[in-house]
């Protein structure tokens, strides 16, 4: 990455479907440089964090972040969230978006903290998350990262190993009829009927990036960033949750390079000296 590029982080471009570009920002786009990259929120973030060793153990890196403590053991997120339960199967419906509270967390740890005991694993709160604690040997799934599971049913991504499964469906069990449940339903919120589990893995010993500033309003951009040591001096702005393209347009300052990072892989990069180009292509899709 060139020294001092702004990197925007997006979503995916079927969000801003149908969106009007403007006429400014059409005389640019005309010269960017398009890519393709790999899809989903991981994969974007790992094009521009490196752990070391190689890894994505979100969950560690927030534990890090939020507590200091994540140095022992290996660490998942048990995430909150709403499934829509279905003929043969249940869908992820809800993940980031549930309004839920310190007092839901604590209230999920203390009826669910017990279950984990007797598996072997610690459950904690804090920070209004839920974090699973395992031994430093012990083998973890390849969960699929929550953001990616949205809209997925359970059957195509839920762990082969027993012991997971199981811990899935009793934690599901438990709070299928839980009072914060019952309340929720009263206040016209959507259940927190189950936990998914990821972000797995140890506290890597480094986290390199090349931005000298990174947006700090997001939970991930922050553990990354509390972890992370800086080797350029780019900038990343998180706009993964904008969903009016005027936004993203506000952002752009042609006199600097700049890359457009979509959720869906696509990647659309500008540098100053591309105004100079003689031809002009065709408009990137917001589609």
């Amino acid at each position: 990455m060139p020294g001092g590029t702004r990197v925007l982080l997006l979503p995916e471009r079927r969000r801003f479907a149908g969106q009007v570009i403007s006429r400014e920002f059409t005389r640019c786009a005309r010269r960017f440089r398009q890519h393709t990259g790999e899809a989903g929120e991981r994969a974007q973030l790992q094009r521009h964090f490196r752990c070391e060793p190689a890894g994505w153990p979100l969950a560690a890196l927030c534990r890090q972040a939020a507590f200091g403590d994540a140095g022992g053991g290996r660490w998942l997120l048990a995430d909150p969230v709403h499934l829509q339960m279905e003929m043969r199967d249940a869908r992820l419906m809800a993940w980031d978006m549930l309004s839920v509270s310190a007092v839901d967390i604590e209230a999920m740890h203390q009826a669910l903290a017990p279950v984990f005991a007797d598996a072997g694993l610690g459950l904690f709160a804090g920070d209004g998350r839920l974090f699973i604690q395992a031994e430093a040997d012990a083998p973890l799934p390849a969960f699929t990262p929550a953001p990616d599971m949205l809209g997925c049913t359970l059957s195509e991504h839920l762990p082969a190993e027993r012991r997971w499964a199981a811990l899935f469906n009793e934690c599901q069990v438990i709070l299928y009829n839980h009072p914060l449940n019952v309340e929720r339903q009263r206040r016209g919120l959507a259940t927190l009927n189950a936990l998914w589990f990821w972000g797995q893995g140890a506290l890597p010993a480094a986290v390199r990036h090349g931005f000298a500033r990174v947006d700090p309003a997001a939970w991930d951009l922050q553990a990354l960033a509390a972890q992370g040591t800086a080797d350029g001096s780019g900038e990343l702005r998180d706009l993964r949750r904008v969903r009016d393209w005027s936004q993203v347009e506000a952002q752009f300052d042609a006199r600097h390079d700049t890359v457009f990072d979509f959720a869906d892989g696509g990647l659309w990069q500008w540098r100053p000296a591309y105004r100079w180009r003689l031809w002009a292509r065709r408009v990137p899709a917001l589609a």
